[in-house]
């Protein structure tokens, strides 16, 4: 198992920070009764709703924020607009990204057009970094990137020791690290320590120094890479700060981990947990937890593997930390595998799988969120221009309307036609971008679908083959050792016995790995096209016994189906067949597959009991949702006839 790589925190001691923020807060408090410019007390609003929504009081920072965009409305200042703006973007970033990247994007829209403000330039560099941070979060590491290097050339044009830099120099590295670039993550390494250096902040350099160890580790060079372990080491320690202490310790723990050095790594993370508990930070010790957990798993010690796979699972549950909930799943899995209680793991797999799929589907709303919010903002931005530009020809039309009452009459019946032709154009323009809006909504939902499905089957077959090329070498390979084992070794007639029942346990294990694998991608649909796959998927349910299917094909042959559709026709056809084995209790199905021309038709049929087809338009079910997007997907069309007790059949036709 790999465990991410995390950008480590400058402030590493959050709690003494969040502390030591009530005198502050009083402080600021007290500020705000004094007689002072509206600019100084929208940036003290500011302020004191930053250090409220560390402790959090998120409810107060939202008080002191509105006041300050009240103050700068009145000011009429689009310098502090777009800079309470930013502001507020950051208070939505915890809980409501799309709201968060909106804020964000109408900050920039504004400050962008004061480039002389040194306010405006701090404004626009920080928005780099947290845009940045939006980006990573909807998984766009590109997106990520591009904001990242943007907000270093922002700081370095007028702060090249801003204490922000070390941040975004950590996302680049972390970035990068994450793509496996590991020779580009080092030069952003040496940059990231000599600006550190440079600055003299106590945090920084120890981040510099673990992260330039990791990496460094990385690209073989371990002597190199102990030298900044043991700077950062040793600085935490003489600083007494826990969180670099136990950070060490982990650190060394993965890549002790990777070597499957397992006994050394975990006394590491043994020496890390009771240190990383001194910070209160319930992720890192969860997750500190769980690789104490792991470790014991790997030296056999299964039943403390267990209890500290259930404290990290504890924390999790508690602080909702959904990620760590997988990570737990996974290793419980492995545990239980290591120890031989395979029924077990496959529980736990299974348990991995489905919130790990909820994870995809989430991650993948939050990259559409994210072009939303960035659309929104944009379209916003500019019916304001419009409504600025609208306002201005207002303006113009009255005064020329003032100066043409004095003209003559015929002048004034060209203007109103011509004021007509212009209102008609208005309205013909007006109607047009409306449609092509809406067909950019429609092709904008096209293409998210084809996606979905695209990177579905892509992960689909990735697992396919890790299943078989993976697992199953591992599997076969364990079965050929023990079949040389036995050769060499006398067995009483209890053991063979015992070890034959054990051989036979394994062949199961590589035919349903296998048959998870097929299920998964059909490796016939991949060589042999869409007909022989939908016959032998038949056959399958056949030899199974669950379900009697007649298959027939008529025109499809020798046809050559683009792999896309095949594999979106051939999904239909499984969810179908399922929902017959699942639901309608039938005795016999047929599938019909014709190709005439362009036209494919399917037709599934079974003879279950049915049902009303007014109740698909209130189904919320995943499966039934999936057939209709696939057929959509595919521009196609729908028909499912059913009656109670007289079966069902479902007829789709497409144009290939």
């Amino acid at each position: 198992m790999r465990k991410s790589f995390l950008i480590i925190a400058l402030l590493s001691c959050l709690n003494n920070f969040i502390s030591a923020q009530t005198p502050m807060i009083d402080s600021l408090r007290k500020e705000l009764v004094k007689e002072k410019s509206d600019s100084i007390k929208v940036h003290d609003r500011i302020r004191i709703s930053w250090y409220l929504f560390q402790v959090p009081d998120s409810a107060a920072a939202w008080k002191y924020i509105n006041e300050g965009d009240s103050i700068a409305d009145k000011t009429k200042n689009p310098v502090l607009k777009g800079i309470v703006y930013e502001h507020m973007g950051y208070l939505y970033s915890r809980v409501f990204s799309k709201k968060a990247i909106t804020f964000y994007l109408l900050s920039e829209n504004i400050l962008k057009n004061f480039p002389n403000s040194m306010a405006a330039k701090k404004s626009m560099a920080s928005l780099a970094l947290n845009i940045g941070i939006e980006h990573m979060n909807a998984t766009d590491m590109e997106g990520a990137l591009s904001s990242y290097f943007e907000g270093i050339r922002r700081y370095e044009a007028f702060d090249s020791n801003n204490k922000n830099l070390p941040i975004l120099y950590a996302s680049i590295i972390s970035t990068y690290y994450n793509l496996g670039k590991y020779e580009t993550a080092l030069g952003y390494c040496e940059r990231s320590y000599a600006k550190s250096v440079s600055m003299g902040t106590a945090g920084s350099i120890m981040s510099s120094c673990i992260n330039y160890g990791r990496v460094l580790w990385k690209l073989n060079q371990p002597e190199k890479a102990n030298l900044y372990f043991s700077r950062g080491k040793a600085m935490a320690y003489s600083l007494n700060d826990p969180y670099f202490q136990s950070k060490y310790y982990q650190v060394i723990g993965n890549f002790k981990f990777e070597e499957k050095k397992y006994t050394e790594a975990l006394a590491y993370f043994s020496k890390a947990l009771p240190i990383i508990k001194l910070t209160n930070a319930p992720f890192d010790v969860a997750s500190c937890y769980m690789w104490v957990g792991l470790c014991y798993a790997y030296v056999k010690k299964f039943q403390e593997g267990r209890a500290y796979l259930d404290s990290a699972y504890e924390i999790a549950r508690q602080s909702d930390y959904i990620h760590i909930k997988k990570d737990v799943y996974m290793n419980r899995y492995l545990l239980e595998k290591e120890a031989g209680n395979f029924a077990r793991s496959l529980n736990w797999l299974d348990s991995f799988n489905v919130i790990n799929d909820s994870l995809k589907l989430v991650a993948q709303a939050d990259r559409i969120e994210f072009a939303d919010a960035k659309y929104q903002a944009e379209k916003k931005e500019a019916q304001i221009s419009q409504l600025q530009s609208d306002k201005e020809i207002q303006r113009l039309n009255i005064r020329q309307k003032n100066v043409l009452n004095y003209i003559l009459f015929a002048a004034a019946v060209m203007l109103l036609l011509l004021a007509v032709l212009l209102y008609r154009n208005f309205k013909q323009k007006q109607k047009l971008q409306q449609q092509r809006i809406a067909d950019l909504e429609m092709q904008q939902q096209l293409t998210a679908t084809e996606a979905v499905l695209k990177g579905e089957e892509q992960e689909r077959t990735r697992l396919a083959k890790d299943l078989h090329d993976g697992l199953g070498g591992m599997l076969s390979g364990i079965k050929y050792s023990l079949n040389t084992m036995k050769g060499n070794l006398i067995m009483t007639p209890e053991n063979s016995q015992a070890f034959e029942r054990s051989m036979d346990m394994l062949d199961s294990s590589i035919k349903e790995m296998r048959r998870v694998a097929h299920n998964m991608m059909p490796e016939a649909l991949v060589k042999f096209g869409l007909d022989t796959a939908l016959r032998d998927f038949c056959n399958d349910v056949n030899q199974s016994g669950a379900l009697p299917v007649s298959y027939q094909s008529i025109g499809l042959e020798h046809e050559v189906i683009e792999q896309t559709t095949a594999i979106t026709v051939y999904r239909i056809v499984q969810e179908l067949i399922n929902n017959a084995m699942k639901h309608a209790a039938a005795k016999t199905a047929v599938v019909q597959v014709t190709k005439s021309g362009d036209q494919l038709t399917i037709t599934v049929e079974d003879d279950g009991a049915g049902f009303d087809t007014a109740l698909l338009k209130q189904s919320g079910g995943i499966g039934w949702s999936n057939i209709q997007n696939r057929v959509e997907f595919l521009k196609g069309t729908l028909d499912v006839r059913s009656e109670k007790e007289k079966g069902t059949s479902v007829h789709i036709e497409l144009t290939i």
